[in-house]
């Protein structure tokens, strides 16, 4: 799932400035930020912030360190504690293929022998994206795999780490998510009733979202597995490879899933390169000569290629809602200068749009 943040205040100055201003307790947000906008524009002496994301996460000493001072009785409760969290992986994984069963064996199936309704005619495929592949997988491979590896930690990890393409099959769903719910809110009351038909205690919406919670939950999983694996002396590398891979994977499916959201932008999306970072920040436009800027809350995209700068909208149909990102402004990366500090503000930085005939409507 996304956590909404506004770290940073953003302005545009005419011909463009923009100042990004955080609060003291969410300044890494900032540096992140900063630092990627410095590597786009060309500065060299600015490292990835990622790059060193997991060892930072992963503690001080190593498992070696540890397992001289480890009694055999603390090995053993870390052990005890890890073999609970392995357990958890194993049954809710047996949980999310009979949900994705619910999803494919009974909304699909029925809307196959009962006939679509005209308006929903081609819909489907939009409804339920790649999940009856997502399924195929999980039921077929991938969760009698993790049942026979699940107590061997080396076995674990080398099982995310060899599947690491076909997880991937998450970003797409994920990519699809946001249109998928557009019409499913649509035609609630269709799915409701098939829903009642089929006797489910769950709506379709609270199903179709479990990849979305299941693409994240493993990161948390395996993070547990490795902490209290290392804690009892035991080595890692297989664990720290897994969790990795099933760090960059729920990081791109996200991405994609508030890319997907965007609306409005007449450019072509897939060609601005890879996303590099995502945020909610405090947006204010100003003109020269303006002293009091305005701020408001934008979705703000980082590509290789441009930034773009969005409004949340969110629309209610009964109990379901569906935010999306509208299109307000942009700038080219290739027009864009960075200034790191605004005279009387240390916590801010400014980009610059380098291009003063556009005009900006924030």
């Amino acid at each position: 799932m996304v956590i909404t943040r506004c770290p940073l205040d953003f302005l545009h100055t005419a011909p463009k400035a923009s100042t990004l201003t955080i609060q003291p307790d969410t300044e890494n947000a900032v540096k992140d930020l900063e630092d990627m906008v410095n590597q786009r524009v060309g500065d060299p002496n600015h490292d990835n912030p990622f790059d060193h994301q997991l060892s930072s996460e992963s503690g001080g000493e190593t498992a070696d360190d540890q397992a001289s001072e480890l009694t055999e009785e603390k090995k053993e409760m870390y052990r005890e504690k890890r073999s609970y969290v392995m357990q958890e992986l194993l049954d809710t994984e047996k949980d999310y293929v009979k949900d994705l069963g619910l999803i494919v064996e009974g909304y699909m199936e029925y809307l196959k022998e009962h006939g679509m309704p005209e308006d929903l005619q081609g819909k489907d495929k939009i409804v339920f994206g790649n999940i009856h592949q997502i399924y195929d997988w999980h039921r077929e491979n991938f969760s009698p795999e993790v049942e026979k590896a699940v107590w061997d930690v080396d076995q674990l990890g080398s099982l995310f780490t060899r599947y690491e393409r076909r997880l991937h099959m998450y970003v797409k769903y994920c990519e699809n998510k946001p249109k998928s719910e557009y019409i499913v809110a649509e035609y609630i009351e269709v799915f409701e009733d098939i829903r009642q038909k089929l006797g489910h205690r769950l709506m379709l919406p609270d199903l179709l979202i479990k990849p979305v919670q299941r693409i994240m939950k493993y990161q948390l999983l395996l993070r547990d597995i490795q902490k209290y694996t290392d804690r009892a002396g035991e080595d890692t590398k297989s664990l720290k490879k897994a969790l990795e891979v099933m760090c960059v994977v729920p990081k791109a499916a996200n991405d994609m899933m508030q890319v997907g959201r965007l609306q409005g932008f007449d450019g072509k999306i897939t060609a601005q390169g890879k996303l590099l970072l995502q945020d909610t920040l405090l947006v204010s436009e100003i003109s020269q000569g303006q002293s009091q800027p305005k701020f408001k809350e934008r979705r703000v995209f980082l590509f290789e290629q441009i930034i773009l700068f969005s409004e949340m909208s969110e629309k209610k149909r009964g109990d379901l809602s569906n935010a999306n990102y509208v299109y307000k402004n942009s700038i080219k990366v290739n027009n864009m200068a960075l200034t790191k500090q605004v005279e009387g503000e240390p916590l801010r930085f400014m980009l610059i749009n380098k291009t003063p005939v556009q005009t900006v409507n924030l």
